[in-house]
């Protein structure tokens, strides 16, 4: 998690202006509950580790960031709570067209 200078701390898109961009080092804040292979039990939380495609810009100034798959499960509850959401998942589209080069 990230934080922003105080004068950041009403969310808006331009707040967004201050946050470098995200890279392929940049991971996903989620974590998640896993079973144990043949027990049945679960393993204690564990980081996604997902590469980010979202950030969440919350009202404290704080960021979090998420994979798509969490960004966009997590939306309505972030947006509901006061958070700006930048969602640069599209590039999964653009890099995942038919004849595209791997």
């Amino acid at each position: 998690m990230t934080a922003i200078a105080p004068e950041m701390l009403t969310p808006s898109t331009s707040a967004f202006d201050s946050i470098p961009a995200l890279t392929a080092a940049d991971r996903c804040d989620a974590t998640t509950t896993t079973i144990r292979e043949g027990s049945g039990t679960a393993n204690p939380r564990v980081a996604c580790g997902a590469q980010a495609y979202v950030t969440a810009l919350l009202p404290s100034g704080n960021t979090l960031l998420f994979c798509a798959h969490h960004g966009h499960n997590l939306e309505a509850t972030l947006v509901q709570q006061g958070a700006v959401i930048r969602d640069d998942s599209a590039v999964l589209q653009q890099n995942t067209k038919p004849g595209a080069s791997a």
